[in-house]
C-alpha cells in the first residue's frame, strides 16, 4: 500500500466515524423507527385478517364479517400518538386504538438503559365485541384520530355499523392512564385478554421472578395473588369479580382498574424459560369487561409505575398491597416506624447508604436501655453459675431435679432466666420488618455505595464460573461482613453467659448460624446485609462498652446476696411466676419418678414370673 492509499483509507476512517458520531440517530429516534416497524407488522397482520374476512369469514367464529373502504383505509394508514407527563410516556397507535409502548420517564433499567415498561413485542392486548355478525377483534380495527394532545386522544370507528369510541387521558401528574370507551353497540360487554411478558429491568433476575405474579383485589375487598412458588405454568379461574389486576414485578406493576368491576377472570403465568435473562416472567390474565365499568364515570384506568406504598395508597382501594412489606402482623411496623423513619432521612441525607448506616444509629439507640436490661440479665445468670454447677455436680443424671433445683435458685436470688430474652424478642419483629421492608424498598435502585453499585440487589465482588447451591454464583462481600461480624457478637454474647446450660452447642451457635445465615443472604439485596454488618458492629460496641463502664459481676454478686438475705428474713417465696415455674418442675418430677417406680416394680414382677404369659397362653 502506498502513502497516498495510506492516507485515503486514513481520512475515510475518520470521515466515517465522525459521520457514526454527529449523525447516528438517537436512542428516541431508534425507538420511534423500531415502534414503526412495529405498526408496520401490526398493519400486516391486521391487512391479512382483513383479507381472510373479506373472503367471507371471521377468523375466530367462521361468521360473516365485512368492514368498509374507510375502514381498510385507516388500518392502512395507522397512526402513532404520544401522550405524555412528568412520569410516564404513553405511545398509541391508531390500529386497534391499543398501546404500544409505556416508558417511565425518572427510571431506568440496571444497565442504564431507558425503562420500558412494556411494549408491542412484550405485551399483547387483545379486545373483542360481540356482534350481530359475530365476535370483532377491535384490536385489529382501524381507527380516526381525533382531538389528540399531548395529554388526550380519542379514537373512533364503526362495528356492525355502529359508532365505537375510545379516548386515553393522562393527568399531568401521576402514572394513571385514563381508558373510557363509548358506543351504541348492542353488546354490553367487552372480552379482554392480556399477555404480558414482564421485562428484565434489574440486575437480581432471580429475586424478580419470586417477587413477579399477577395480583387482584376482589369486590368484597380480599386482596390476593396468583401464587409465587414455582416458575411451573399457572392458571386459577377467580370466582369473584375484581375491581382490579394487575401485572406485578418486585419494582413496578402494570394495572387495570375500574370503580365497580370486571367479571370471569382467569389469571395465570407461562412456565419460565431460565435460559431467557430478558424476560423475567409471562403473565396472563383473561376478563369479561363490562362496558358500563369502563365508562368515563367508572373511572377505567391503567397503572404504569412504580411499586411505592404512598403513590400505590392513592390510586384506589387495596392498590397499596402492591408493595410487599411482609406478614400482615409485621406490617404496621414498616407502616409507621420504618417507612417515615426512611422518608425522614431521605430529606437530609442524599446518600442512600448513609442513610441506612444513620438509620442503624437510630434504632439501636432506640433500643439501648432494652439491650442493657438484656445484658444485665446475662449477667446476674452468670454471676450464678458457681452455684448451678454444683447442681449439676450433685445431680449428674437427674435432668428434672437438676431444672428443678436451678429454678429455686434463681427465685432465691431473685433472677428470672427469661428476662435476658424478654428484650431480645421485643427487637425481633423490627429485624423481621426490615428483612421484607429492603428488598422492596424502590429508593434503594441504581442506588450506589462503596463498591456496591446497587444496594436493591447483591453486590458482587467475584462472579464465580460455576454455581454452588444455596449460595450462588458470585460472592457478596457485605454478606460476609455480616458473617464474620456476627461471629464476633456471638463470641462475646458467649463470654457474658455460659452455654453449659444449653442444649445448643456453642460452637454451632457461634458458627453455624451466621454461616447458614451467609447462605441464604448472599444474593439479597446490599442494603439489607449493609443494615446487619453495621447493627452488627453497633451491637457489638454496645456489649463492650457496657461491660467495661456500666456492669461490675462484684456488685450483682452482692446485690443479688442481699436480695437473698432479705427474702429470707421477710420470708417472701418469690415473684409468683418463678414459683409456678417450681411446682410445675416439682410436679413434673413427681410425675417422672412414679413412672421409673412404677416401670421398676413391673421389671421385677416379670423377672420374677418369667413363664407366667407362656402358662397363660
Amino acid at each position: 500500500m502506498d502513502k497516498n492509499q495510506t492516507i485515503g483509507l486514513v481520512l475515510m476512517s475518520a470521515l466515517l466515524i465522525a459521520y457514526m458520531f454527529f449523525f447516528s440517530p438517537s436512542q428516541e429516534e431508534q425507538a420511534a423507527k423500531q415502534r414503526t416497524e412495529q405498526i408496520q407488522d401490526s398493519i400486516r397482520t391486521a391487512q391479512e385478517t382483513l383479507a381472510a374476512q373479506q373472503n367471507g369469514q371471521n377468523t375466530e367464529t367462521g361468521q360473516n364479517v365485512e368492514l368498509d373502504s374507510a375502514t381498510q383505509a385507516m388500518i392502512a394508514n395507522a397512526k402513532e400518538i404520544i401522550l405524555e407527563n412528568d412520569n410516564i410516556k404513553v405511545a398509541l397507535s391508531s390500529l386497534g386504538a391499543e398501546i404500544l409502548n409505556v416508558e417511565l420517564k425518572n427510571y431506568q433499567t440496571f444497565d442504564g438503559k431507558p425503562l420500558i415498561l412494556l411494549d408491542e413485542k412484550s405485551s399483547q392486548m387483545e379486545l373483542s365485541m360481540p356482534t350481530s355478525s359475530g365476535s370483532v377483534r377491535i384490536d385489529k380495527l382501524g381507527f380516526a384520530v381525533q382531538n389528540a394532545t399531548k395529554d388526550k386522544v380519542t379514537f373512533t370507528t364503526q362495528v356492525d355499523g355502529k359508532p365505537l369510541e375510545i379516548t386515553y387521558s393522562l393527568p399531568k401528574d401521576g402514572f394513571e392512564l385514563f381508558y373510557a370507551v363509548k358506543t351504541d353497540a348492542s353488546s354490553n360487554s367487552l372480552q379482554f385478554s392480556w399477555k404480558d411478558a414482564i421485562k428484565r429491568t434489574d440486575q437480581n433476575i432471580e429475586l424478580d421472578r419470586r417477587e413477579t405474579t399477577v395480583n387482584y383485589y376482589t369486590t368484597d375487598e380480599d386482596f390476593d395473588y396468583l401464587s409465587k412458588g414455582s416458575n411451573d405454568a399457572k392458571s386459577e379461574p377467580l370466582e369473584q369479580p375484581v375491581t382490579w389486576f394487575s401485572m406485578k414485578q418486585r419494582f413496578f406493576n402494570a394495572a387495570l382498574i375500574t370503580d365497580k368491576q370486571f367479571e370471569e377472570l382467569v389469571i395465570g403465568s407461562d412456565a419460565v424459560n431460565e435460559q431467557d435473562s430478558s424476560t423475567i416472567k409471562t403473565l396472563k390474565v383473561e376478563a369479561t369487561l363490562p362496558i358500563s365499568s369502563l365508562t368515563t364515570d367508572a373511572k377505567a384506568r391503567f397503572y404504569f409505575g412504580p411499586n411505592k406504598h404512598d403513590i400505590n395508597k392513592a390510586v384506589t382501594e387495596g392498590f397499596q398491597e402492591n408493595t410487599y412489606l411482609g406478614w400482615a402482623i409485621l406490617q404496621p411496623i414498616s407502616l409507621y416506624i420504618i417507612i417515615p423513619l426512611f422518608n425522614v432521612l431521605e430529606k437530609f441525607i442524599e446518600n442512600y447508604g448513609i442513610l441506612i448506616i444513620v438509620m442503624v444509629f437510630l434504632i439501636k439507640m432506640v433500643l439501648a436501655p432494652l439491650t442493657y436490661k438484656s445484658y444485665v440479665a446475662q449477667a446476674r445468670t452468670k454471676v450464678l453459675q458457681p452455684e448451678i454447677n454444683k447442681i449439676k455436680e450433685k445431680y449428674p443424671d437427674d435432668q428434672a431435679k437438676q431444672s428443678q433445683e436451678t429454678m429455686k435458685l434463681n427465685s432465691e436470688f431473685g433472677v428470672n432466666p427469661l428476662s435476658g430474652c424478654l428484650p431480645m424478642v421485643l427487637q425481633m419483629p423490627i429485624i423481621f420488618a426490615l428483612f421484607t421492608f429492603f428488598p422492596s424498598a424502590i429508593q434503594l435502585r441504581n442506588e450506589s455505595f462503596l463498591w456496591a453499585s446497587d444496594l436493591s440487589t447483591y453486590d458482587s465482588i467475584l462472579n464465580l464460573p460455576f454455581n454452588i447451591p444455596f449460595y450462588g454464583d458470585h460472592v457478596s462481600l457485605f454478606t460476609l461482613m455480616m458473617t464474620a461480624s456476627q461471629i464476633l457478637v456471638t463470641s462475646v454474647s458467649t463470654q457474658q453467659t455460659s452455654m453449659a446450660n444449653s442444649p445448643i452447642n456453642p460452637k454451632v451457635m457461634m458458627y453455624g448460624m451466621p454461616i447458614m445465615f451467609m447462605f441464604v443472604l448472599n444474593s439479597f439485596p446490599a442494603g439489607l446485609t449493609l443494615y446487619y454488618v453495621t447493627s452488627n458492629l453497633v451491637t457489638l460496641t454496645q456489649t463492650l462498652v457496657i461491660r467495661k463502664f456500666f456492669v461490675d459481676e462484684d456488685k450483682i454478686r452482692k446485690q443479688l446476696e442481699k436480695r437473698r438475705e432479705e427474702k429470707k428474713k421477710s420470708g417472701k417465696k418469690g415473684s409468683s411466676f418463678m414459683q409456678r415455674m417450681q411446682d410445675a418442675m416439682a410436679q413434673a418430677q413427681e410425675q417422672q419418678a412414679q413412672a421409673k417406680a412404677d416401670a421398676e416394680t413391673k421389671k421385677k414382677k416379670t423377672n420374677q414370673n418369667p413363664n407366667k404369659k407362656d402358662k397363660l397362653n
